[in-house]
């Protein structure tokens, strides 16, 4: 370009720009219109000569372009933050995608009985399950891969999406959809896995029982596993400790210590390829084996006891009965039997539904632990916390005698005797021995000008045996019994209370309902001088080397709920029960024992059979109940096989000089 004046003399020299050529100046504004159609602008003195060069542009133009720039490099540093900040949630997706943590199951502990024997197994089985987010996305063709996988496990397709859908479709934690499965169906499962990557098979384990095949009814205490639900994994307790290929307790002492016996899980971090198969590992958290456990259960004393019971229910037709023994100075419970019963190793392994519909539909209702859970008028082994009570309420002495004639009328009403024509002259021994109804009517209730305990304090002394509110067996499920009251008859069936109400409790009739293990534990709470004890199961938990981690201490609920003063006559009547009374075919058991019979009247259908006792007589180890129902008789076929039960304990664990 050519400047007609040098540019040494030029006082406004040229300042480049991004739009153009633009002079300075300070003088006076002149505005030139150019050809381009745009305002120069330049000063009025500049020199005619001047030959303008480039775009001008006014100053607002530029004010707004750098206002842009600004805006521009704001946004673009705002931009970067954030990318930068979110870089680590990227990252943990990424991770998340490419790096699972699957939980790696404890080993579960073993319980044992009080002599070691084995009761539960852990055997290794191989399972299906699916990993519900390596599923298609697509609905029609999820349910294709879950109609296959079906069809190759052998399990019902809508059944198995139910569960999937219930863990959530979305999970990367695998989903049990079939136990124990053949190794034929997972080879054929694992040549699935190319097309459907969710197919996972698990090399797991399932609990077996191996004694309750043939002691059956060992399943209603050890009780089962199960398959985890949905359901249980929104329980506080549970969902922070298992994943969805897990099994818990579901019954007895499986449920009760689940805690202890499940042990603490591991856990694994696998990598994984695009399809979520498994390509490595990459850490690992072992997992801790869960605590063995000690039972106060005597296997062989059940075998022997079970044995009988079934023996003896066959011979008379019947088919449901119980049986409890109890270790007098501690609670400790060394066989309990309810039958019929059935397998946990059915439940264990996984039971059909036709399987389980057939238990439940079973009239003799073999889920039932009726040893724990069955409710039963005691019938005449009430009377031994009748006979206590009243001793030590002073209403009796050891020397108080009612003359029996056949029973006793209040106005229109008769109470009878059992004996037509009564037992004659009777006081409390004899009245035991013989379960003379008249003698328990007039402690009971009262008689003419003799004043009984009356009802209040009968369901004072019930209560305080145990009966009303369950005893805290460490088994799921326990009955709590019924004393009845005045109150609650009026509230419940609008009507008073009436003396032949106390009667009929005062003989173990009418309202009052008692379980078996209530009337074992009052029936050793006799033999022991006054002590209720808590029942228990449980003795200690072991660790995998059997060295003891804890034991379980007995809990005394009461003691001296009575003086033994006065359980030592009640103790005296039960032992004339076998000396001369209604029990005498266990006089030549091997160890001398004392009980008492009882006949529980039930509406409709034939009495149920009970026999309640305790040996030996003068050091009480054991407490023995036993029930048969509708087995009309307790000394006719509760009571022999109470005699098979002391006789093996005489001879195979009666402890001499304790």
């Amino acid at each position: 370009m050519n400047i007609s004046n040098s540019e040494q003399n030029n006082p406004f020299p040229l300042i480049e720009g991004n739009l153009g050529s633009v002079v300075g100046a300070t003088g006076a504004e002149t505005w030139v219109e150019e050809a381009y159609g745009d305002a120069a602008w330049m000063p009025s003195n500049t020199p005619a000569s001047f030959e303008f060069i480039g775009l001008a542009t006014r100053r607002r133009r530029v004010i707004f372009f750098f206002v842009c720039m600004a805006a521009l490099m704001i946004a673009l540093w705002a931009k970067t933050g954030a990318l930068m900040a979110q870089s680590g949630s990227f990252k943990a997706r990424s991770d998340m995608n490419r790096i699972r943590a699957v939980t790696t199951p404890a080993e579960r502990g073993i319980i044992f009985d009080a002599n070691g024997v084995q009761l539960t197994d852990n055997v290794p089985d191989l399972q299906l399950a699916v990993v519900p987010a390596d599923l298609p996305d697509d609905a029609a063709a999820r349910a294709a891969a879950i109609a296959r996988i079906a069809a190759l496990a052998g399990i019902d397709p809508a059944a198995a999406e139910t569960t999937l859908n219930d863990f959530g479709i979305k999970g990367y934690q695998p989903v049990t959809l079939s136990a124990n499965i053949s190794r034929d169906q997972a080879i054929d499962l694992t040549t699935a896995q190319s097309d459907i990557p969710a197919i996972r098979i698990v090399n797991g384990t399932h609990r077996f029982y191996p004694l309750t095949n043939t002691l059956t009814s060992m399943a209603h205490f050890l009780g089962y596993m199960g398959r985890i639900t949905a359901d249980d994994l929104k329980k506080p307790s549970i969902k922070d400790n298992y994943q969805p290929t897990d099994s818990i307790g579901r019954t007895g002492l499986e449920y009760t210590y689940e805690h202890e016996l499940a042990g603490t899980p591991g856990v694994k971090k696998v990598e994984v390829d695009a399809s979520g198969n498994e390509v490595g590992t990459v850490g690992e958290t072992a997992s801790v084996p869960g605590e063995n456990l000690r039972l106060t259960i005597d296997t062989d004393l059940t075998a022997a006891a079970e044995s009988s019971l079934k023996a003896m229910m066959a011979k008379n037709n019947l088919t449901r009965g119980a049986v409890i023994v109890e270790d007098v100075k501690t609670g400790g419970i060394l066989t309990l039997i309810s039958l019929p019963s059935f397998s946990d190793n059915d439940f264990s392994q996984g039971i059909s539904n036709a399987e389980y519909k057939q238990l439940v539909n079973d009239p003799d209702h073999p889920l039932f632990n009726r040893a724990i859970s069955g409710t039963y008028p005691p019938g005449s082994t009430a009377k031994l916390m009748v006979a206590s009570g009243a001793l030590a309420e002073g209403v009796i002495t050891p020397e108080t005698t009612v003359d029996s004639v056949g029973g006793i009328h209040i106005g229109a009403w008769f109470f009878p005797d059992w004996k037509a024509g009564g037992h004659g002259i009777t006081n409390v021994t004899r009245a035991i021995a013989w379960s003379i109804n008249t003698f328990f009517y007039t402690i009971g209730g009262g008689y003419q000008s003799f004043v009984g305990l009356g009802i209040d304090r009968l369901d004072k002394y019930f209560s305080l045996f145990g009966i009303g509110k369950p005893l805290g067996i460490d088994l799921p499920n326990e009955a709590a019994g019924f004393v009845p009251t005045p109150a609650w008859k009026k509230a419940t069936q609008g009507v008073a209370w009436y003396i032949g109400d106390t009667y009929h409790v005062s003989i173990g009739q009418g309202d009052l309902l008692t379980t078996p293990l209530q009337m074992a534990s009052w029936t050793a709470t006799v033999a022991n001088g006054g002590t209720v004890w808590q029942p228990h199961l449980a003795q200690a938990f072991l660790d995998d080397k059997g060295n003891v981690i804890k034991v379980v201490e007995p809990v005394a609920q009461r003691t001296k709920i009575v003086d033994d003063k006065y359980l030592e006559t009640v103790r005296e009547g039960m032992r004339e029960t076998v000396t001369s009374g209604s029990a005498q075919s266990l006089k030549n058991v091997a160890m001398d024992v004392a009980g008492k019979t009882g006949t529980a009247q039930v509406s409709g259908k034939d009495n149920h059979a009970w026999f309640t006792g305790f040996g030996p007589y003068e050091d009480p180890q054991i407490a023995v109940m036993v029930l048969i129902e509708q087995g009309k008789e307790g000394s006719t076929v509760s009571v022999p096989v109470a005699r098979d039960i002391f006789d093996w304990w005489a001879k195979n664990r009666m402890k001499h000089g304790t």
